[in-house]
């Protein structure tokens, strides 16, 4: 194997990767430490998977549209995941929705993220 690696200049979307992954952790960690170990775990890999998710996408996690959310919740329910896990990641989502300084969200767009409804 070779140690040489593709210039990172003629690679704009790993910067950009780099970017929007650093703003979401960041933000994650401030609101992790309002919480006790147990939450704070289980919120950090809430947010992980959403983040994840989101980047295979090419979509920005803390930019996602309410009908991407729904995409996303779909997908869980798909795999069987249980309501609970499903409640906790949107919980999860709004709160570090909630963080965000530098965006305003619609009132209604955080109240659908805290519905527990399956058509959400």
């Amino acid at each position: 194997m070779s140690d040489e690696f593709y210039p990172e200049n003629l690679m704009p979307m790993a910067s950009q990767l780099e970017i929007r992954y650093h703003r979401f952790s960041e933000l994650r960690e401030q609101v992790l430490l309002d919480y006790g170990y147990n939450t704070a775990r289980a919120y950090w890999s809430d947010l992980d998977s959403i983040c994840i998710w989101a980047l295979e996408r090419d979509k920005d996690p803390l930019d996602l549209t309410e009908r991407e959310i729904r995409q996303y919740v779909a997908l869980l329910r798909r795999r069987k995941y249980s309501e609970n896990t499903i409640r906790r990641r949107k919980t999860a989502l709004r709160k570090l929705y909630l963080r965000r300084p530098d965006r305003d969200y619609p009132r209604q767009a955080l109240q659908n993220l805290a519905r527990n409804s399956h058509d959400s």
